[in-house]
């Protein structure tokens, strides 16, 4: 009986286990992968679309925007629900992610601290428009 009952509930504990697969909303995205540069070569605003790159810096206070990067392009992220955060273990990490690309406006102190820690040129003069992208899902690796 005792074994019967053992058995129950190891069965119970593995039919309601699921390991997840992702961060933040359910993951939509049914077409290609696209690489940084891909998403901004093509343009591709507001659209829900899915990103994949090299995690290459992380804001070392509460993890509310990253950079990430492919071989030739790099672009700043930052999470469409406050409660997600990026790990800086990520650091280095070739990850995925969906979201939507954006246009913002930032004035020239934001735009000399987004270029530095993005590891560009920080000579800019006034307001810049930047693209941005806005992560609703982070993609875990299985």
């Amino acid at each position: 009986m005792n074994i019967f009952i053992i058995l129950i509930c190891i069965i119970t504990l593995y039919s309601c286990t699921k390991n997840k697969e992702y961060l933040g909303k359910e993951p939509t995205f049914q077409g290609q992968t696209l690489t940084v540069s891909q998403l901004l070569n093509r343009n591709l605003k507001q659209t829900h679309v899915r990103i994949t790159g090299k995690v290459t810096n992380v804001c070392k206070t509460e993890g509310c925007w990253f950079i990430l990067q492919d071989k030739s392009q790099s672009i700043r992220c930052v999470f469409e629900n406050p409660s997600l955060i990026m790990d800086p273990v990520n650091m280095h990490k070739t990850m995925s992610f969906e979201g939507s690309l954006i246009d913002q406006i930032i004035d020239e102190e934001t735009a000399k601290e987004y270029a530095k820690q993005e590891g560009r040129d920080v000579h800019v003069s006034g307001k810049q428009r930047i693209s941005v992208f806005v992560i609703s899902t982070i993609l875990l690796e299985e």
